[in-house]
Order: structure tokens, then C-alpha cells, then sequence
């Protein structure tokens, strides 16, 4: 795990040395182990160690083929990289080091870019190739490893986090659709980014660039183009353990220690049990809250009890937030609102004082239904076969605005029920239904509802084939999963130099769960009871059939009272409200309307970050 940037320029010049000794200084966190540079005629490449693999200099990166034509920065895991070193043996390829960075490298110069489906892993790759004055990016299926990019008629140049670009563009504006995403989706869909210029790679596609040419994309890889299949659920459910344990497996492979987060949920708690298997000194990592009622420790302590690993736990309280608020917004490097990025990086800062790998769940819900949005499509879907189109559109919205709270939840599946099967999106948590209230007059020209919606939903549309549960699943592995999930987690790990392996993103296993009867994710009202089954038959039931938490901080009632204060304090000089992004008032008006009868806790999360990534940027 690393972080890598680079800078290609059309003429023949080599790039400033000293804008890339700037990026790679806003990747420290992410490669502290070594630091590496290649510079020549239209190219510059920086690449930060974390050493995972083959931790002799033999594995430092940026890598140069043997004819050095080619020269390679790589960040992530390929986990059958030992297969393909064999193939590429066996082509006549002689190898000098244990890595798969390496593999890469010759795996490149023998099959170009038909090397990229090939690999099985997370991955953000670079190679430059000077013969060709060719540069070639490639990200992985779901996007675990990050690439930001910008182009401009003198280059293009490339980074692990968005802050690093700003060396090659100069002065960035912000993105005020941007904003407008973060406000009202708590993330920023790839699309766009906090500044205007700022791209990002999406998952499962290649670039490439040639010195005087716009860059050509392609992508590699998507989920099958089919519907559900008609499986048996025992079937199913041995060849979901068959691939996943492989997957495991897989992934303990490391020169360095290597652990398991274990929150005590089902898709962590049946990561654990199945490293346990293969690792008989495997140490396990959880975080919980001061607040007991939020805490999920007594789970994570009862599964790691029960397989006979060894526990380590942090308690996390409402002053650790405000302490490393500062760190991980600087860290994100742009609007973030997913507030269990804070735990993660807790978390992740305890498992590095023991280890330098760690195996996640993450994956299980999106692949398998393991959220609420699930359900509610599903029902929509059929609650607008059943309700005439003249009650949705004319009679159901002016009953729900009289009915309190169940007419609120009526009208959100009013809403849903109205747009295709599958692409409806309302957010009652964040601002999204009430961005006119937060919004200054920077934002005046994006509040168009439909517009941020489908930037969030609807991409399954092309998709006849799929059913309704396979669409809604589509839009949170494209959109929610890369963007939101799976950034935290980069992020936050990376913030204390923790590499982070989520077995259920093997692409095997990935291809297999779509293709699952839609039975095993939705069934009778409970979702994701295909890996529940699974799971239980490795830890104990009662951790496994209970209401699910997720990784929720006690917000609610921090913002009453410590953290409440800590946002008044920061809103009283505000730079977002300064520079007309925010409403003046808008902060007080919902830490008021808080207090008094509660209900604003995500909102108030999103103005905070927001607010402090503006003072970051006046800082930086």
C-alpha cells in the first residue's frame, strides 16, 4: 500500500522536482517506509512505500523494466500475483525480487493493457513507457485504491488524493455541484470533486495518454450482464464459502504481520473466522464508544472469544473526535461527510501498533443487501404497482405533509415509487430534501434536486435484464461503494499507515453474488440472509440475528452537548459562509433545532467538515 502521483508533460521537458517533492509530501501518511522518484524528458513519477512485500530495496518503486523503458509507481495488492509470475516464467521473464510490483512491470511489457483483467486485487497503477512517450493508469474493479487526475493543454498529472494536484494546477477552484454532492449525499460522487479540473478514474477503467493526444479511456471490467439465476440456496451458499475462504486466504499473504477488524457485525465476524483457519496467531481489532448503547465491543469480544483469537480494543469518546478532526480533513483532502471515517482511523491506528495489514468485511452488505435502501426500493417498487399513478402524484405528498412522522416515511416511498424501478433516491439524514435552507448563493445555480440525484442513482438503467434488486445493488457498488465506503476506509487507514484487505471484493466472488437469486440478499423482510446463514454456522447465532448497527458514532448526542459547542465555535468566524457557500444562519438554526428535539446530527457533521476542509485550504 502507497501512494503514488506523477506529472506528463506534451513538450520535451522534465517536470519541477520541486512540485513533485510537494506531492509526495501530502502522501506521507501513506508510504512511510520509502520515498522514490523518476524524472526525465515529459515525465516525473513519485512513489511512497508502505512495505508489505518483499520489504528489501529490491521492492522499491518507482521500478524500472531491464531495457528501463519502462518505469512503474504501483499502490495495492495483486493477490495471484505468485500465478502470473509463473506464466511470465515461463515466457522467458527473470525476475529479481519478490514482489508484485514486479509482476506487474514484465506482465505489462508482455500483454499491455490485456494485463489489467487479469489481475486480482485492489490497485492505482502508473507505467510510463519513454519509447512510446506513453503514460497508462489503471484502477481497480471497485475502486479500492484512489487516482485523481487533471488534465490541461500542457499535461495531465495524477495522485492518490486530490490535495497533491494543486501543484501542478496552480490556484483550484471549487466545485460547487461538488459541495452541493457533499451536502446532500454526504459524499462526493466521482464525476466531480471539490475543485473544478479534478477528475477521477473510475473503477474498472484505463487511461492512456501520448505526448500531443487527449487521453483515450476504456473499461476492463463490469458485473455480468444478466439477471438473478436460478440457483439452489444450499448450492449457493457452499460456493459463496468456497470462493470467500480462497479469498481469505489470498489475502493473508504478507512479508509483514497481518490482522482482522472485528466489529462484531456479520460480514467482519465471518472474515475473522475464516482467517482463523489459516492463521493460528491472528489478532483481531475493535473499536466502541463511551456511550455503551452505541458500543458493538461486547459482540466483537464474544466472536473473538469464541474463535480463540487475540483481542485488542480502543474506546472512543467525544474529545478524540475534535482531536483528529483537523488530521482527516486534511487527509481526505476534500469535502467528506461519512462520520465513521473517525472510527476507522481510530481503529486502524490501534491495529498499527501491532500489525501493518489488516482484512475487512466490507463488501458483504453491497454485494449481498445488507442495507435499509434495499428494502425501501424493493417496497417502493411494489407499492407503486399497487397505488394508481393520479393518487402518487396528485393525493399521496398532501396527506403525507399532515401525518407527522409516518407521513414523512409515506412520502419518502411516495417518492421513490415515482421514478423507475430501482432508481428512486431520497435522504431524509442529510441536507438533499432541504439544500434551498443550507445553501448560500455560491450554490444558487445547483440546487436542481433531479441533477444531484442522478448523479447518485439510476445507473443500472441500460440494464433491462436486471432485476429490481440487482439496480438498487448497481447504483451502491458504482456510486456509494467507491465514492463513500471505500474512500473512508482508503483514507482513514492510510491516515495511520494501515494497509487495508477486503476479501469480499475478490472478483470471483463479486461476479458469483450478482448472479444469486435475489432470495439470498432479500428474503421475507431480512436482508442479506444468505451470508447471515453462512456466518452463523462459523460464530455464535446471537451476534449474527440481531439489529444491525453499522459503524455509528453517538453524534446525537455529542452535538447537544461537547461537540455542539466545538461547531458554534468554529461556525463563529465561518469561511464556508464568507465565501457564499453556506447560508449565514443555517448552522445555528439546526444546532438549534437540535437541541431542541434532536434529528440534525448528520446534517451538523456535514457543515462541520465542510467548514474545516475551507480553513484547510486557507492553511495550506
Amino acid at each position: 500500500m502507497c501512494g503514488i502521483a506523477g506529472i506528463f508533460l506534451h513538450r520535451v521537458a522534465v517536470p519541477d522536482r520541486h512540485a513533485l517533492e510537494k506531492m509526495a509530501a501530502t502522501m506521507e501518511y501513506r508510504g512511510p517506509d520509502d520515498l522514490g522518484f523518476h524524472l526525465a524528458e515529459s515525465i516525473g513519477l513519485v512513489h511512497r512505500r508502505l512495505a508489505i512485500r518483499d520489504l528489501s530495496a529490491a521492492g522499491h518503486c518507482p521500478m524500472a523494466s531491464p531495457d528501463r523503458r519502462m518505469h512503474l509507481v504501483f499502490n495495492g495488492e495483486i493477490y495471484n500475483w505468485r500465478e502470473l509470475r509463473q506464466e511470465l516464467e515461463s515466457l522467458g521473464y527473470v525476475f529479481a525480487s519478490q514482489s508484485d510490483s514486479e509482476v506487474i512491470l514484465h506482465g505489462y511489457h508482455a500483454w499491455s493493457d490485456a494485463l489489467i483483467p487479469r489481475l486480482q486485487g485492489m490497485f492505482a497503477i502508473a507505467i510510463w513507457d519513454s519509447e512510446k512517450r506513453e503514460l497508462f493508469l489503471a484502477r481497480d474493479r471497485m475502486g479500492e485504491k484512489p487516482i485523481f487526475f487533471c488534465a490541461t493543454p500542457e499535461g495531465l498529472a495524477f495522485a492518490s488524493t486530490p490535495a497533491a494536484l494543486k501543484y501542478f494546477r496552480g490556484n483550484l477552484l471549487v466545485d460547487s455541484v461538488g459541495v452541493a454532492c457533499h451536502l446532500a449525499h454526504t459524499f462526493i460522487p466521482a464525476s466531480h470533486a471539490g475543485w473544478k479540473g479534478i477528475r477521477v478514474l473510475s473503477p474498472g477503467t484505463w487511461l492512456r495518454m501520448r505526448a500531443g493526444q487527449v487521453e483515450q479511456t476504456s473499461r476492463y471490467w463490469d458485473f455480468p450482464r444478466i439477471g438473478p439465476q436460478r440457483k439452489g440456496w444450499s448450492q449457493s451458499l457452499l460456493e459463496v464459502e468456497r470462493v470467500l475462504d480462497d479469498s481469505v486466504r489470498r489475502c493473508l499473504d504478507a512479508d509483514v504481520p497481518v490482522g482482522v477488524f472485528l466489529s462484531g457485525g456479520v460480514d467482519s465476524s465471518l472474515i475473522a473466522a475464516m482467517a482463523a483457519r489459516h492463521q493460528s496467531d491472528l489478532k483481531a481489532f475493535s473499536l466502541g464508544f463511551v456511550e455503551s448503547n452505541f458500543s458493538e465491543l461486547p459482540f466483537a469480544r464474544q466472536v473473538a472469544k469464541h474463535l480463540r483469537i487475540e483481542h485488542h480494543e480502543v474506546v472512543l469518546g467525544v474529545d478524540d473526535v475534535v482531536a483528529c478532526l483537523p488530521h482527516l480533513v486534511r487527509q481526505y483532502g476534500q469535502p467528506f461527510g461519512d462520520a465513521s471515517a473517525i472510527p476507522s482511523y481510530l481503529v486502524s491506528k490501534l491495529a498499527r501498533a501491532h500489525v501493518k495489514v489488516c482484512l475487512s468485511g466490507d463488501g458483504g452488505d453491497e454485494l449481498f443487501g445488507g442495507y435499509w435502501r434495499l428494502q425501501a426500493g424493493v417496497y417502493a417498487a411494489r407499492y407503486g404497482k399497487v397505488v394508481p399513478l393520479f393518487l402518487r402524484q396528485k393525493v399521496v405528498p398532501t396527506l403525507a405533509r399532515v401525518a407527522g412522522a409516518a407521513g414523512r416515511r409515506l412520502a419518502a416511498m411516495n417518492s421513490l415509487s415515482l421514478a423507475p424501478p430501482g432508481a428512486g433516491y431520497t435522504n431524509s439524514e442529510s441536507w438533499f430534501n432541504q439544500l434551498s435552507a443550507v445553501a448560500g448563493p455560491r450554490l444558487a445555480g445547483v440546487l436542481d434536486k433531479p441533477l444531484l440525484a442522478a448523479l447518485r442513482v439510476g445507473k443500472a438503467i441500460d440494464r433491462p435484464e436486471a432485476s429490481v434488486v440487482q439496480r438498487l445493488l448497481y447504483d451502491d457498488i458504482q456510486i456509494q461503494f467507491p465514492d463513500a465506503l471505500l474512500t473512508k476506509v482508503d483514507v482513514a487507514s492510510m491516515a495511520a499507515s494501515l494497509e487495508v484487505r477486503a476479501p469480499f471484493l475478490d472478483v470471483r466472488l463479486m461476479e458469483l453474488a450478482w448472479s444469486l437469486p435475489d432470495r439470498t440478499k432479500l428474503r421475507w423482510g431480512q436482508r442479506k440472509p444468505l451470508l447471515k446463514k453462512l456466518a452463523a454456522e462459523h460464530v455464535p447465532s446471537g451476534v449474527v440475528y440481531r439489529p444491525k448497527m453499522g459503524f455509528a458514532m453517538p453524534l446525537g448526542e455529542w452535538f447537544a452537548g461537547r461537540l455542539g459547542e466545538y461547531v458554534a465555535s468554529v461556525f463563529a468566524d465561518s469561511h464556508a459562509v464568507a465565501e457564499g457557500y453556506v447560508r449565514r444562519g443555517a448552522l445555528e438554526d439546526a444546532l438549534l433545532r437540535h437541541r431542541k428535539v434532536g434529528g440534525e446530527a448528520t446534517r451538523l457533521w456535514l457543515l462541520l467538515w465542510l467548514e474545516l476542509w475551507f480553513r484547510d485550504q486557507q492553511r495550506a
